[in-house]
């Protein structure tokens, strides 16, 4: 039951609270002082204990709720947040908490609000407070906690042990600064106070009236306490001045039952908030000062220091650490040798108090536990400050207050807990949980991390815990297998954690998250979740709300029931970028997540309503409030099969969507509400409708959706990606769409709703049509200055009134484009571009009630179009004719333009047409109409041409009408034309120059049978600027064979060429492979006779730049080759050796088809047949050395074609032509040399030259090696 304090002066005359059966009040003093001071605490008996009556008095100028959500860090009053404005009623600026970032109230029990977590296992209170029996931190549903010893103070004070060290939350720091007079009203120290407190709850207007809203233990509430009038071992504050500026900006004054609820203070010197102090006591309702005791901190600190065993400091690291227990004593040993620490459990008694006979223990350096007894600690705690080992003799169990591995050790515990005894483990460091079979326990964990490595008994049964909580948002617990315990009897409370799947694939059938916090994540090999929440009832649809996130190296898949519409709804977040999420049937929604507010009860809400506070919530989110938190979405794919998929409010995507048969909303104001959120683990989903008016709160996409299958798109909000439909729909609505990646739309339907915005600057194909709604816009826009973007589509609808078709620079555009209201289409750089190069359109405009404007665009026309209002200038119109009718464009307003050129192509030959008199453009009456349009000469093909055009006025109307064409043959693209395919020619008299290279050297060695290889680079130049370079490889074998009068030598070989050509706008480039048979027959005379057949495939790849010609091309060609001489020998060392060649072949013909500058063009080089002769002398002289042999060579001739080498048909608009290539001959002239380095080997080094030809080869060097049998 609770004590009954009154009030008295003392010398100091300061109200002090003493208990009635204290000396020195007299009753009648009593009694005559209780008229005008109230008792502090009234006793409400009850059948278990006499319960506080807390209360709190708070003003009326700022809505009640904002004392609500600050008690309860809900709203604005989140833990960090600085700057927090403050709010009238009506909506105006009241004032800005800005002392000093918001603090945590999570160390305050969360039941009463009696009592503060000040240590791991330590609370604080007012003694007088007798009634409390358990505290609970965080949720509801999270641990509740049983007082074990009070610790009483002399003072009104206690610092109660509870029963297990407290997991889900971090104590409060308490002060350090003391109790010397005046140390808490130093401002410069301690700016600010905040308190918080429950119970009987009132609010008072400024006339001094009080109203009251709830009884005790209703809600919190909380706020500002002025600077203290006093403070030593006591502070003395007056926050009953509910008014005053001196008590902040929302004063919160403490009355009957508020004993025990804390007062906290921001401490400058260590930058954080300190608990300073408890209320104890006040001045009455209608007063206005509350007293505090300050914390004793040294008798907190003995306290703590009583429950304290000495620490166990092993100095063997080898032997074992035997713990022995005597359960009927309480007490136990821990020995190593000779070395023995004395340790304490729980007492034999049943109550709470018997946990209090438990001590804290810890252990030092590094060690081995071995449980020779089943140990019950009590309330009494573990502490590591080392690595060790902890396992039982043989089944021993321990249970206690909690294990505790601070810094980065680790403790490999093998020991099993008991069922219905929850291990709680703290400290940053890990505790491995490595036992045997079924551990019946659970498992609290709140900080560092623990491992679930639990070993299978010899029956294969392993659990490491029956439940596991993860609370207080540091901790991470990782699974080491996916059997170590059912995944569904995990739990993430309050502030959750880690949950680290670690490689492992798991089935959850629940997501136990209470908040934010909880986050499942996997730094192993990429692995699998499995989401299955259908029910069992199959025909019953089930909506679940994941408040947490998905992180790491994983795949998420949920798999809905087919039949039924089941619901997964993300709150939280995910950050998989390696990851995908699956989606079988059912729905999914993205979204961002309702700022959570504190709850009052309908009753509270309707008497405040009375007093003109319309603000106090009776749900903690709801559809309609303007705050909320935006999450992140970021996976690499979001796989839907069967299913929707809903982006809402405040929630930003960035992944690739493959949607099969599946709807897809991006800006979706479907969505869900947790009418339980910030209650703990249940949650009650609520499907709902709320619009994002804010910008900042529209959902976001980046990346990249792909549609099949009949899937649709509704893009609603913000947009940044590419879009694959194919047999689907596209429907968009959004105000900022925009197309960053390049776009194919197949068999499917594009839409932009009524005030649509979509961008497009990656491309966009669709073979369907686009339509535009009332007011939609969209704009085409190209960022490369180096390349056009393009886009197309059968046709650009523009079915909406006022609806706009921008298209930018850089942009080639094809299709229709068609309006039938007043709409307006540009074309022009938007002034938002970064390149200004032009525009490219094709199609025709139907646009007859339209506003055109045309600039830097080059159009080209299929047909007649049709505008309502033209502006032209600075572009090109290409307009085609075949000489009766032609494309054309028809104003029906106004025209004005300037600065255009007009250009008209004929669709046949010249020769097949007349042109007199075309109307290509009609507009009403235009002024300076000189100055609108231009004609250009323009190449197309080998001609170049003019159109002949004049300006007549006619009924009203002005015409620009085609007279005609001047033609003019074009030389210089013949000539490119020429050099381009004459590339074969050079080619073959590349392979010609080499034909017969090794016959020469048989002539110079006289060898035996033998194999050899050639090589020679080479670069020649011609007519024109032509210039080419050939690197030519041969290999081959011969054999000798010896008749009477002379050798005949009989060989095979292989060559490989490569060849690069170029002129002023033509490069080229070739790889030659070929092979041949020879044989050389040498007379003992000196005549020789050589004959060689060879052939050779050719693969040609052109470039004709000024004519836009890029092919790829092969040939052949056929050779056979004949050569005559004799080697006279003048000396015995110095030979002349008259020559004569003949070469024959056959080259392959090749045709070139294609369009430049919207014409037709063609090259036709029919199959040639060059014949080709060479006369000439070789000069020789041959040193001999002991070991060596060289022979100086050096020759002259001429070769010469016997034959034309072909023609070349070009065809254009003009007609044909034939050009023929003519002969061409050069004199060749040569040195080198031939060296013997073996007897069977011999190298050789030959540079030549032509000249006087129209080709001549510049620079050969020929290099060789033999090698003989």
């Amino acid at each position: 039951m609770n004590f009954v304090y009154t009030l008295k002066l003392n010398k100091k005359r300061e109200l002090v609270v003493v208990s009635e059966l204290s000396g020195g009040v007299k009753k009648s003093a009593r009694n005559k002082l209780l008229k005008s001071v109230v008792v502090l605490m009234t006793t409400l008996a009850t059948q278990l204990y006499s319960p506080l009556i807390q209360a709190s008095i708070v003003g009326m100028d700022i809505p009640y709720q904002t004392y609500r959500d600050f008690a309860e860090n809900k709203g604005a009053f989140s833990v960090g947040a600085l700057d927090i404005p403050l709010y009238k009623k009506d909506g105006t600026l009241y004032s800005t908490l800005n002392k000093a970032p918001m603090i945590d109230f999570s160390a305050v029990d969360s039941g009463q609000t009696v009592a503060t977590l000040i240590s791991l296992q330590y609370i604080v209170s007012v003694k007088h407070n007798t009634g409390y029996k358990n505290v609970r931190f965080g949720y509801r549903d999270d641990s509740s906690y049983i007082l074990v010893d009070r610790n009483n103070s002399s003072v009104d004070f206690h610092t109660p042990r509870l029963n297990k060290i407290v997991t889900e939350v971090v104590p409060a720091d308490i002060t350090d600064a003391g109790t010397a007079n005046g140390t808490y009203q130093n401002q410069d120290r301690f700016p600010i106070f905040y308190r918080v407190g429950t119970g009987t709850q009132y609010v008072k207007d400024r006339n001094g009236k009080l109203t009251q809203l709830a009884g005790g233990y209703a809600y919190r509430t909380g706020g500002t306490v002025g600077k203290p009038t006093s403070s030593n071992k006591r502070i003395v504050s007056n926050p009953g001045n509910t008014y005053s500026a001196a008590n902040g900006p929302m004063p919160s004054y403490g009355i009957p039952g508020d004993s025990g609820s804390p007062l906290f203070a921001w401490d400058t010197q260590r930058n954080k908030w300190v608990l300073v102090a408890v209320l104890n006591s006040y001045a009455g309702n209608a007063g206005k000062t509350n007293w505090f005791t300050v914390i004793p901190v040294n008798e907190v600190s003995a306290n703590i220091e009583a429950d304290t065993d000495a620490p166990v400091t092993p100095t063997s690291t080898t032997e074992n650490i035997n713990w022995t227990y005597d359960i009927s004593t309480g007490t136990g040993k821990l020995t190593q040798g000779t070395d023995a620490w004395e340790m304490h459990g729980r007492d034999t008694g049943s109550s709470a108090v018997s946990f209090n006979h438990g001590k804290d223990l810890s252990f030092e350096n590094t060690g081995t536990v071995v449980l020779k007894d089943i140990v019950n600690q009590g309330a009494g705690t573990l502490t590591f400050n080392g690595d060790y080992i902890v396992k039982p003799d043989a089944d021993q169990t321990w249970v206690g207050g909690g294990i505790i591995v601070n810094g980065d050790h680790t403790v490999n515990w093998q020991v099993n807990g008991v069922k219905g005894d929850s291990m709680h483990k703290l400290g940053t460091g890990t505790l491995n949980i490595s036992g045997t079979g079924i551990n019946p326990g659970t498992l609290s964990v709140g900080d560092g991390t623990v491992v679930l490595a639990q070993k299978p008994d010899s029956n294969g049964q392993v659990q490491a815990f029956e439940s596991a909580s993860i609370v207080s948002g540091r901790p991470t617990l990782v699974l080491s297998d996916s059997q170590q315990m059912n995944p569904d009897n995990i739990k993430w409370g309050y502030r959750g954690g880690k949950l680290d799947i670690n490689g492992n694939d798991l089935t959850f059938h629940a997501l136990n998250a209470a908040d934010e916090g909880a986050i499942l994540t996997n730094s192993g090999s990429l692995a699998t979740t499995s989401l299955d929440f259908n029910s069992t009832d199959t025909t019953k649809p089930v909506t679940t709300m994941f408040h947490g996130f998905f992180t790491g190296n994983v795949n998420v898949k949920n798999n809905a029931t087919s039949n039924v519409n089941n619901t997964f709804v993300v709150d939280g977040g995910i950050n998989t970028p390696a990851g995908s999420m699956t989606q079988q049937g059912g729905r999914l929604f993205f979204q961002g997540h309702p700022v959570i507010h504190a709850v009052s009860t309908q009753s509270v809400a309707n008497k405040l309503k009375a007093l003109g506070d319309d603000s106090v919530l009776t749900q903690p989110v709801s559809f309609t409030q303007s705050d909320w938190q935006t999450r992140q979405f970021n996976l690499k794919s979001l796989d839907l099969n069967n299913a929707a998929f809903y982006l809402a409010r405040n929630a930003g995507l960035i992944t690739t969507i493959n949607a099969n048969n599946s709807t897809v909303t991006l800006g979706s104001e479907d969505l869900y509400i947790d009418t339980n959120d910030g209650n703990g683990v249940k949650t009650t989903p609520v499907e709902g409708q709320s619009v994002a008016t804010a910008s900042e709160d529209q959902s976001h996409f980046t990346g990249n959706v792909n549609l099949t299958n009949g899937s649709a798109l509704r893009v609603n909000e913000n947009f940044s990606g590419g879009i694959i439909s194919s047999n689907s729909s596209v429907t968009i609505s959004s105000t900022n769409a925009n197309l960053t990646e390049s776009s194919m739309f197949t068999h499917s339907v594009i839409k932009l709703s009524d005030n649509a915005q979509l961008t497009s600057t990656a491309g966009l194909q669709s073979d369907g049509t686009i339509e535009f709604g009332n007011g939609a816009k969209l704009s085409l826009l190209g960022e490369s200055s180096s390349t056009f973007t393009p886009f197309s589509a059968t046709a650009w609808n523009l079915k909406g009134t006022g609806s706009t078709l921008n298209i930018g620079s850089g942009t080639n555009v094809n299709g229709d484009i068609n309006a039938w209201s007043d709409t307006n289409i540009n074309f022009g750089n938007s002034g938002k571009q970064s390149t200004s190069s032009g525009i490219l359109y094709t199609g025709d405009i139907y646009a007859p009630e339209a506003n055109v404007s045309i600039d830097n665009t080059s159009w080209t026309l299929n047909k007649t179009s049709l505008l309502g209002n033209l502006t032209l200038k600075n572009s090109q119109l290409i307009m085609s004719t075949d000489g009766k009718t032609s494309s054309g464009i028809k104003v029906v307003d106004t025209f004005s333009g300037e600065n255009n050129i007009l250009y008209v192509k004929p669709t046949r030959s010249l020769s097949e047409m007349s042109v007199s008199n075309i109307p290509l453009i009609t507009a009403k009456n235009v002024t300076n109409n000189t100055r609108v349009f231009k004609t250009v000469t323009q190449q197309t093909g080998f001609h170049s041409m003019t159109p002949k055009i004049e300006v007549v006025n006619v009924d009203g109307t002005t015409q620009w009408r085609l007279k005609g064409f001047d033609v003019q043959s074009d030389s210089t693209a013949l000539k490119e034309g020429q050099r381009l395919m004459n590339t074969n020619i050079k080619n073959f008299l590349t392979e010609v120059n080499n034909l017969n290279r090794r016959m020469g050297d048989l002539r110079d060695t006289k060898g035996e049978t033998g194999a050899w290889a050639r090589l020679m680079n080479s670069s020649g130049s011609g007519y024109g600027g032509f210039s080419d370079r050939h690197v030519h490889l041969q290999v081959g074998a011969d054999r000798k064979h010896h008749f009477e009068g002379g050798d005949l030598f009989t060989g095979v070989m292989m060559t490989v060429t490569d060849s690069k050509a170029s002129a002023e706008s033509y490069q080229g480039k070739t790889r030659s492979v070929g092979g041949g048979l020879y044989a050389s027959t040498l007379f003992d005379s000196g005549v020789y006779v050589d004959v060689i057949g060879k052939y050779v495939h050719h693969s040609n790849d052109y470039l004709l730049q000024t004519m836009g010609l890029k092919a790829d091309d092969t040939a052949h060609s056929w050779y056979l080759g004949a050569e005559t001489g004799w080697r006279y020998q003048w000396k015995p060392d110095v030979f002349i050796e008259p020559q004569a060649e003949l070469v024959y072949g056959t080259l392959s013909g090749n045709t070139f088809n294609w369009q430049y500058n919207g014409m037709d063009v063609s090259m036709e080089r029919k199959k040639a047949k060059p014949l080709i002769g060479r006369t000439g002398v070789e000069f020789g002289k041959t040193l001999d050395g002991r070991d060596w042999q060289v022979t100086a060579k050096a020759g002259l001739s001429y070769q010469f074609d016997l034959r034309n080498t072909g023609a070349t048909t070009y065809r254009d608009f003009a007609g044909e032509s034939t050009v023929y290539n003519g002969k061409d001959g050069r004199m060749l002239a040569n040195i080198g040399i031939d060296t013997r380095i073996k007897d069977n080997t011999r190298i050789g080094l030959t540079v030549e030259k032509s000249a006087f030809g129209k080709y001549n080869v510049d620079n050969a060097i020929n290099a060789n090696i033999r090698y003989t049998f």
